[in-house]
């Protein structure tokens, strides 16, 4: 069958992959993107994706833009055709208007990436069995009346010896204002679906400045460090909110109940 010139041809079990994992990222760089569809199965070869990623830029399914500064390459978001696109499937697309119009801040940007280099590390080291997007939570949360307690980064199931436990996952760039980690605290006590909370920070000072609004809630959550996810996942030393104490967070995945007893932990 001949297309029309010009036409773009979607292939179904690689092209509608890398625009699903764009729009879930929010955005992410071509290396990412790349390592996505290496761990994910649906694209092996460089040399491939690159042209296909290539294709859905010229197509305009894509954007593709530079950061000053940035070292990590190209950063890629969905277009509005795409997000149209990725509709007609199905897909969550709660896209808002700051995300299409090309004038997104940087720090959501980066805030993006390295979320998605959090969501990397689990997939390499084979513990995680579903990641459930920000935008599919707002989906739901705006859309329906089974919504969360509050716009997650993402809902994370993973695989321990246990079972496939989950938890709400938060990371933290940067300090926001302290209302509204006290709106976070008494939303969390209200969580009908999620029984615990791990927020991740990049340094320690920013992850005390956090745990602090939640030591009264009734509500499991746990603080640690991004680098400590990237090198132990699971395993990694976390606060516990209603001990303050240090503990691993595969010990947490454990008990539905009350937090574990502390162990001797470095963080």
């Amino acid at each position: 069958m001949r297309y029309p010139k010009g036409s773009l041809q979607l292939n179904e079990s690689r092209d509608f992959p890398l625009l699903r994992q764009i729009l879930h990222s929010e955005f992410i760089t071509h290396s990412q993107l790349f390592e996505f569809a290496r761990l994910n199965h649906f694209e092996r070869s460089r040399k491939s994706f690159d042209w296909r990623i290539r294709r859905l830029v010229d197509g305009e399914l894509a954007t593709r833009q530079t950061l000053p500064g940035f070292t990590g390459g190209c950063v890629y978001s969905i277009a509005a055709s795409g997000a149209a696109f990725l509709q007609g499937t199905g897909e969550y697309c709660l896209v808002g208007r700051r995300k299409l119009n090309g004038k997104e801040t940087e720090p959501s940007v980066f805030h993006a990436i390295e979320l998605s280099e959090i969501h990397l590390s689990a997939l390499r080291g084979g513990v995680l069995v579903r990641w459930i997007s920000s935008m599919e939570i707002r989906s739901q949360n705006e859309l329906t009346r089974f919504g969360f307690a509050k716009d997650y980064d993402a809902v994370v199931t993973v695989r321990t010896e246990a079972g496939e436990p989950r938890f709400a996952l938060e990371y933290e760039r940067s300090p926001k204002p302290k209302r509204y980690y006290i709106d976070v605290a008494a939303a969390l006590d209200r969580e009908p679906h999620i029984g615990r909370v791990l927020y991740l920070a990049n340094n320690y000072d920013l992850l005390r400045f956090v745990s602090s609004f939640f030591r009264t809630s009734q509500r499991q959550v746990f603080f640690g460090l991004a680098k400590d996810w990237h090198a132990h996942l699971l395993d990694m030393p976390v606060l516990c909110n209603a001990t303050d104490r240090t503990i691993r967070f595969s010990d947490t995945l454990d008990h539905a109940g009350a937090p574990p007893n502390p162990v001797a932990v470095a963080l």
